[in-house]
């Protein structure tokens, strides 16, 4: 037990290293400033290591602090979870997740009965929006975003491929204008979501066909790609889909891509985002574990689903 530091120094240690401000871990743990800051000396004398490079007004962790908050935060949230678990059996852990709705409801939503099956004591928040997210101001775990994985202050990870196909109901087909090559498309309606990330899929697709958007084309626009993709199965015009969020109605032949052009937008994808200044609890470790491993599973099988849809086409 000599080896042992102090309790208090190690809780004013874990609050300032996940705020990188005394200021903010005296406020939230009701202490001042100087008694954390006597706190924060004592832990470093005790263990003869720097923790902290001290700046003008700014703290950053050494890389030994890096270290040491990486497992005594995980040390505390073992006691947490062993004490709530005690005191309270039926007590549920709270994770929660943001991500957007056409995203959820095609392809989170269908899988997530795999981890709640082998994760029956966690509970799951999951909530939906295309806003930005503040991990300073929003209470998430993780959150889903679409774009090129660059967002201040955070560790994203890459879930799946965002590759680009145009879809259009097979009854379409049968009864509008024929569509063999990208230029057939200016005969038919095309759908289009009109959230900023997803509003240009038309033009830029259009464009890596050397085709020119004429001023004629008919577009009708939807608030979110879910609705586009349901006007689509109805027959209503050709969706530019997510390859990744239509595969089951591509598998069921209820959407077909009639023209063999992807455009992969590469680095522009789905991450799974979090704060870099906040280290995984268990709960947290087992979801992301879960997701990556369920990408894997799918980005094998992708390249499949590309065939499919070019299969059901030619039929």
């Amino acid at each position: 037990m000599r080896d042992l530091p102090p309790l208090n120094a190690l809780r004013a240690f874990v609050f300032t290293a996940r705020h990188l401000s005394a200021t903010k871990a005296a406020a939230e743990l009701s202490v001042t400033l100087g008694a954390v800051s006597h706190q924060l000396r004592a832990l470093e004398e005790f263990l003869d290591v720097s923790l902290f490079v001290r700046g003008h007004r700014q703290l950053t962790l050494t890389d030994a602090g890096e270290r040491y908050f990486r497992d005594v935060s995980a040390a505390f949230e073992s006691i947490r979870e062993s004490t709530v678990a005690l005191t309270n059996p039926g007590h549920k852990d709270v994770l929660r997740v943001r991500a957007y709705t056409t995203f959820s409801l095609r392809w989170l939503i269908p899988r997530l009965s795999s981890f709640c099956i082998d994760n029956r004591s966690q509970e799951l928040v999951l909530s939906t929006g295309m806003d930005p997210v503040d991990f300073s101001r929003d209470k998430l775990d993780f959150a889903i975003r679409l774009g090129l994985g660059h967002w201040p202050g955070t560790v994203a990870e890459r879930l799946i491929p965002n590759v680009l196909v145009p879809v259009c109901s097979p009854a379409l087909l049968t009864r509008g204008p024929a569509v063999q090559k990208p230029q057939d498309l200016a005969h038919h309606v095309l759908l289009q979501s009109t959230w900023s990330e997803r509003r240009d899929d038309w033009s830029q697709w259009l464009r890596e066909q050397s085709v020119e958007m004429q001023e004629d084309y008919s577009f009708l626009y939807f608030e979110s790609s879910a609705l586009s993709y349901q006007a689509a199965i109805e027959g209503q015009g050709f969706a530019m889909a997510q390859l990744a969020l239509v595969e089951e109605d591509l598998a069921a032949g209820r959407l077909v891509c009639p023209i063999r052009h992807y455009l992969d937008k590469g680095e522009f994808t789905y991450y799974l985002v979090y704060p870099e200044n906040k280290r995984l609890t268990p709960q947290m470790k087992r979801f992301r574990d879960w997701l990556l491993a369920e990408c894997d599973v799918f980005n094998n099988k992708s390249s499949a689903i590309a065939g499919l849809a070019v299969e059901q086409t030619a039929r």
